[in-house]
Parts: C-alpha cells; sequence; structure tokens
C-alpha cells in the first residue's frame, strides 16, 4: 500500500494459472493484479531467469518507461520508495 500512495502500480507477474493467481491473492489479501506470464514471455523479456528458475525480481519503471530499480529477492520497502522518489519531478 505504501507503494501506491507514493504513486506506484504494481503489479505481480507469475507463470501460474489464473485460478492459482486468485487463491494467492485472495490468501495474501493483496491490492494488486497478478498477472499470468504464459510461456514466461515478461520473465525472459526483463531478464528474471526463465531458462532455468524465475527468480522474484522487483522492478521499478519510471514515468517515462525506463527501469529505475532492478534487485532479485524481496528488497526493503525504503529501497523502492527511495527509487521512485528519485523520478524527476518528485520531491
Amino acid at each position: 500500500m505504501r507503494l501506491q500512495n507514493a504513486g506506484a502500480i504494481v503489479y505481480g507477474v507469475n507463470p501460474a494459472d489464473q485460478a492459482s493467481h486468485r487463491t494467492y491473492a485472495e490468501k495474501l489479501k493483496l491490492s494488486f493484479p497478478l498477472i499470468v506470464d504464459t510461456g514466461g514471455r515478461v520473465a525472459r523479456a526483463f531478464r528474471s531467469g526463465w531458462s532455468s528458475v524465475i527468480r522474484r525480481t522487483v522492478y521499478v519503471v519510471s514515468p517515462d518507461g525506463r527501469i529505475a530499480y532492478s534487485k532479485r529477492g524481496t528488497p526493503p520497502v525504503e529501497q523502492i520508495l527511495d527509487a521512485i522518489s528519485a523520478w524527476p519531478g518528485r520531491a
């Protein structure tokens, strides 16, 4: 929620099917959509390791479409918020 309050648009992307996503989102009470990545096209496009195992990777895409932050694993929310606050025109 802190990310959305900072103006971020948040998505989760995973190759699991829609029913699995729905169950997962309900269980964790996620406040953002999960996208089904059939065939791993999104993972390959962002080089998240589709060839063997998809690795959790967090990307922050700036309003001008550039990747402003990228980190594998589960980075602290503060790091992600710092990347968002560095966008041009942000205070």
